[in-house]
């Protein structure tokens, strides 16, 4: 990949959080996050002129484009306000309200990040085919909302398919404890993951400032905080569950939690090597199956579920 130069443009795509169940139990009210956001974006935008920007909002029922908000009519217009500031602050906060108050409820706070991510990095897509110039792209993810297992195989698509962009994620989690999908979001993509506590929730500005908003080019010379303790482990795909071992299957490499004869996601069918065949002895169910080897006469490996530590 070519090294980004000092004079080139960055497209960002904003994922706000609006879920309000999350935001309850936050010591930082959600339209004081927005405002923080807000003036975030204005100092991404004076950067260059020539940066892009995208904003989207996502809870627990749907996702919608913030800014550029389609059908949306011009913001009054306002002498002492730069006009591109102006455009984004008017659309961005009457967005996020109308999501708020279109929420009858967020449930437990699991909010369609996967579903975001996969608007962003069509949006990206689009753009970059029909850019003239370089553009550098990245995600900000700013998350509320606790991570759903049952978003795992979404997210983590859409976390190799951003890798295979050269697209970075970053994340910044307000609200609870770390999010372990966010966090190898950002590993995996070269991003940067921070997670404000209950005193730090007033330094969100300052957090997204420091450590968000440099470009490709300024990372490059900047030393940018690092993440030891990152949970690697993966959800399964039948239970949904977090795994620390896990059975995986070698066609479609689907992870279980339980062995089983059939892949309920490829139908393949798998063969093991029974203990004691043959030889008058009860067969007995294997503790792992291994993927067994080619045959010498050259054939392909026959299909096997192999035990896996995740942790």
């Amino acid at each position: 990949m070519a090294e980004p130069l000092e004079s080139e443009s960055s497209l960002l795509v904003v994922v706000l959080d609006v879920n309000a169940g999350a935001w309850a139990q936050s010591a930082l009210p959600l339209d004081r996050a927005l405002q923080q956001a807000v003036i975030f974006i204005n100092a991404y935008l004076a950067l260059n002129t020539e940066n892009r920007l995208v904003v989207l909002g996502t809870n627990a029922h749907e996702c919608r484009y913030l800014y550029p908000a389609p059908g949306g009519g011009a913001p009054a217009h306002d002498v002492q306000v730069y006009e591109q500031f102006r455009a984004v602050d008017a659309r961005l906060l009457s967005g996020a309200a109308a999501m708020v108050d279109g929420a009858a409820s967020d449930g437990a706070g699991h909010s369609l990040v996967s579903r975001a991510l996969s608007m962003a990095l069509c949006h990206i897509r689009r753009t970059l085919s029909s850019a003239t110039s370089k553009v550098w792209p990245r995600i900000l993810v700013l998350s509320a909302g606790s991570d759903s297992t049952r978003e795992y195989i979404s997210l983590m698509n859409s976390i190799f398919a951003a890798q295979k962009m050269s697209v970075l994620i970053d994340a910044c989690k307000v609200v609870g404890p770390d999010s372990v999908f966010l966090q190898q979001a950002a590993d995996i993509t070269g991003g940067n993951y921070v997670r404000l506590d209950a005193a730090g929730s007033e330094s969100l500005l300052q957090t997204l400032m420091f450590t968000c908003l440099a470009d490709h080019y300024t990372r490059g010379i900047l030393n940018a905080p690092g993440n030891e303790l990152i949970d690697f482990r993966a959800t399964c795909f039948c239970h949904k569950r977090v795994v620390d071992i896990g059975f995986v299957c070698s066609v479609c490499l689907s992870i279980f939690c339980q062995m089983a004869p059939v892949c309920s996601t490829c139908q393949t069918k798998f063969s093991f090597k029974i203990a004691g065949a043959g030889k008058g002895r009860p067969a007995a169910a294997p503790a792992a199956a291994t993927a067994s080897a080619p045959s010498a006469a050259g054939g392909t490996p026959s299909a096997a579920m192999s035990s896996l530590n995740l942790s």
